[in-house]
């Protein structure tokens, strides 16, 4: 079996980097204007229109860091889920990488927890990108949550 090296967007949450899979990604967009609707789940932001398709948008940053800061380089990176298109807010989308299999590890945490959406982590250079199946992830936003407690336990440390 080959090994093919997984080619992946990097963005930015906070000071980590996330990878997710450049297939799942649609486009990158400049942030625009999002208009809130009521009863929405948390981390949604609303919708906005992208390239005429109504777009929910979710705050990754939120999400993540349970804050958002306002950046100018905040970009909407467009994912495909489900066969919709969600927009997830980031701060800053840095460039695509191909990662080579050999080269993403699986933390305990998640092999203890078996975290579906966790793909592993990989050390690129001296960067630690996390890896993220964003479909698995965005299907229950309930998911956003528990990624951001794993994030703030900090458990994300190699084995």
């Amino acid at each position: 079996m080959e090994h093919h090296d997984v080619k992946s967007l990097i963005f930015k949450v906070g000071h980590e980097e996330y990878g997710v899979h450049i297939s799942q990604v649609i486009s990158i967009e400049q942030m625009q204007a999002i208009t809130p609707y009521p009863n929405r789940p948390p981390h949604v932001l609303g919708v906005t229109t992208i390239r005429n398709v109504v777009t929910p948008v979710v705050d990754l940053r939120s999400a993540l860091m349970g804050k958002t800061l306002s950046t100018d380089d905040a970009r909407l990176v467009v994912v495909q889920v489900s066969n919709k298109a969600i927009g997830l807010v980031v701060d800053a989308a840095t460039d695509v990488l191909d990662i080579a299999p050999d080269t993403i590890q699986h933390p305990t945490l998640m092999e203890s927890q078996n975290v579906s959406y966790l793909k592993g982590v990989s050390m690129q250079g001296e960067r630690l990108i996390i890896l993220l199946d964003i479909e698995k992830l965005l299907e229950d936003t309930s998911n956003l949550d528990e990624l951001k407690e794993i994030k703030d336990s900090s458990q994300l440390q190699m084995a």
